[in-house]
């Protein structure tokens, strides 16, 4: 299917899973990878507000950038040359200024990452309690020791700031959707989806012939993994998405042992090993590194049954040499801690020396850790049980809309752009301006520093064709489409096909919007373009940019 559907072009296409494993759908892409940056706005604009007010309304955000597409003098996908000129659309979307009214129709198309909408009550009961608390405390730590050195030193807070807003971003994640899935109360309203499934099924024969199992294999999927839940979390939260050098030491180690015995093979991933390295020491920290190796698997050891830990931790834990110690050894000898270690291994590759790293017996560890714990019959089971699920509702409640969770397919989701009420006597408008970001502004906190520039064109009011009808400056618009990780920068479109926003964030009170579709509660947030376009034109002085621009 593939093969027919890409031939003789120079098209990609794959085939993806729907509804846990019931459809398939074939996507056919043309890629183009000559894309290159043209602006982005000062992280006092982009990031205002930070992690305060991630996740967050009222927020004043102009979290936006753009970038141009490049092709071949054909108008065809082509690798980046100098001689490649802007791409020429069949079509762009035009620019509306007119605003939008609370109540306008307004759609988003992107490509969200992953929900989980068909979850169970009992996979609600484990996040609850189990999986999202792990990871907010080894999140929390990690932070922790983050912030130290970011606070001790200019250049470090800008080296190892992008690793901390990606931890910081999900950590506050994980903390609000364990929140308001208890607010929600979604496993109640998960138990009385299973109640109605039980009736149905047990109404007719041959429904407890194709779906009698289903709740059981659930729930005793469920029971079976309560125990390895933390395990799971630490392995991956601790360790992968912990020191950074675990994982570059796992990559570089797994390539380097298929080719170090082979020179002809060795010689082809030299430059590629290099180029890899040398990307991640552009952001590379040491002695953080080394820290988070001591907190987090000393916190690891403590927290997990002692029969389930990898044997690096277990060895450590059982020696009584210490974390600090151990990390220490790795911070001194590793060839993976040092770039310059690093490149004069590549330049004399020794199995030995490989094989006798301490990051290498790491790598090895998680490796063996990772595959050792995996369950292949009681995963087949989960599978089973989430295709007939999945598959049961939609036969019980035809005329639902039972959307497809998101897999990083291109999707279309519809709305309206709306108020909503968070709580008893708070209504949040559907729209936020400037004066907010005065009111919040902060001299002596920098989420909150509002540059100069844009206090200038504040105090003179001037804003141009991009203010509202009132005179005000929008900033933030909300609206009930249904997004998630994924879609920021997705477009925010009216009814006229007219761009009215970028989307980037949802709001708090839907922060279980990935397993449960809180109607009432669900807004997208987007930066409205018309601050978009202020910040080009006005504040940047780029308005021959906004004149490339079809504006309506």
């Amino acid at each position: 299917m593939i093969e027919e559907a890409t031939k003789d072009t120079d098209y990609r296409a794959d085939v993806e899973t729907f509804y846990h494993g019931n459809e398939f759908y074939l996507f056919v892409y043309q890629r183009y990878t000559d894309i290159r940056m043209v602006g982005a706005p000062p992280s006092s604009i982009g990031k205002f507000g930070g992690d305060t007010d991630n996740w967050m309304w009222p927020r004043h955000t102009g979290d936006f950038s753009m970038f141009r597409v490049y092709a071949d003098k054909k108008n065809q996908p082509a690798d980046y040359s100098a001689d490649n000129v802007p791409l020429k659309p069949k079509h762009h979307l035009p620019v509306s200024l007119k605003g939008v009214e609370d109540g306008d129709f307004a759609m988003v198309w992107g490509y969200p990452g992953s929900t989980d909408r068909y979850l169970s009550s009992w996979g609600v009961e484990q996040a609850v309690d189990l999986h999202n608390p792990t990871v907010v405390d080894i999140r929390a730590a990690k932070l922790a020791v983050l912030r130290k050195y970011m606070n001790a030193d200019e250049t470090v807070k800008i080296q190892l700031a992008s690793s901390y807003a990606r931890t910081a971003n999900y950590w506050k994640y994980y903390i609000g959707q364990t929140e308001q899935l208890v607010n929600n109360n979604v496993h109640s309203k998960k138990t009385a989806l299973e109640a109605d499934f039980t009736m149905w099924v047990n109404a007719k024969p041959a429904r407890q012939a194709k779906y009698g199992e289903t709740l059981k294999l659930m729930e005793d999927y469920y029971a079976a993994t309560d125990k390895g839940v933390k395990n799971n979390v630490y392995l991956m939260e601790a360790v992968v998405r912990g020191p950074s050098a675990a994982l570059f030491a796992y990559r570089m180690a797994s390539a380097l042992k298929r080719g170090i015995s082979d020179q002809a093979m060795m010689d082809r991933m030299s430059r590629a090993l290099k180029d890899q390295a040398t990307e991640h020491f552009s952001t590379f920290h040491a002695e953080s590194d080394r820290d988070l190796m001591a907190v987090l698997w000393e916190m690891y050891a403590n927290n997990v049954p002692r029969d389930q830990l990898p044997a690096f931790i277990s060895d450590v834990a059982a020696s009584g040499e210490g974390f600090i110690n151990f990390a220490d050894v790795i911070y001194e000898e590793s060839i993976f801690m040092s770039e310059e270690r690093f490149t004069e291994f590549l330049a004399s590759p020794d199995s030995a020396i490989l094989a006798d790293d301490p990051l290498t017996k790491v790598a090895d560890g998680f490796r063996e850790a990772y595959f050792g714990s995996r369950d292949e019959a009681l995963e087949n089971s989960q599978a089973r049980a989430y295709r007939l699920w999945t598959a049961g509702v939609r036969e019980m409640m035809p005329d639902h809309n039972w959307s497809a969770d998101a897999n990083s397919t291109m999707r279309m989701t519809y709305g309206h752009v709306g108020s909503y009420v968070p709580k008893d006597g708070v209504i949040y408008n559907h729209y936020t301006t400037l004066e907010g970001v005065m009111e919040k502004e902060d001299p002596n906190n920098p989420e909150f520093v509002v540059p100069p520039r844009l206090k200038e064109l504040y105090n003179a009011k001037d804003y141009g064709r991009y203010a509202d009808k009132n005179g005000n400056l929008p900033i933030g618009v909300i609206s009930g489409n249904d997004i998630t990780g994924g879609n920021s920068g997705s477009p925010l479109i009216n009814a006229k096909g007219e761009l009215i926003g970028c989307a980037f964030d949802g709001n708090w009170e839907s922060m279980s919007g990935d397993i449960f579709f809180e109607d009432e509660l669900q807004r997208c947030i987007s930066v409205d373009v018309r601050y978009i376009l202020f910040v080009i034109d006005k504040y940047a002085g780029a308005g021959h940019l906004v004149d490339e621009m079809t504006l309506r």
